[in-house]
């Protein structure tokens, strides 16, 4: 027997659509497999899943460090912890992190250009 996720009648094995709102199984298992994706953690080594979830928050920390304080450390720092795996739930933060991260390079290369720039002028 097969139960409908979206109505919970059981059905026939046989069944390829709900019998009673016209869900189909091959679509019910194909979200099951989807929201069992979303709970695994990624397939990372037991003394790593740790790092799960301190890589995007870690990211976004160095990220916005990088753009509050422009120094070229924090934003390696963030693309360092971006590329490890983490969480999908976190992923919004990992990604943010990162942008972080591209604008605290960009404005720590316009701070040493300009004072390079101020030294060169001022001779």
């Amino acid at each position: 027997m097969i139960r409908c996720i979206r109505c919970g009648m059981e059905n026939d094995d046989k069944n390829e659509v709900c019998g009673n709102c016209g869900y189909s199984f091959k679509e019910q298992k194909v979200e099951e497999e989807y929201r069992k994706l979303l709970r695994e953690d990624p397939s990372v080594p037991e003394e790593e899943r740790s790092g799960l979830v301190d890589s995007p928050i870690l990211t976004f920390v160095f990220g916005l460090l990088s753009m509050l304080l422009p120094i070229l450390v924090f934003s390696f720092l963030a693309w360092y912890n971006y590329k490890k795996p983490s969480k999908v739930k976190l992923e919004p933060l990992r990604n943010l992190g990162n942008i972080f991260a591209y604008i605290g390079a960009a404005l720590s290369i316009f701070l040493l250009v300009y004072i390079v720039w101020g030294l060169i002028a001022s001779k």
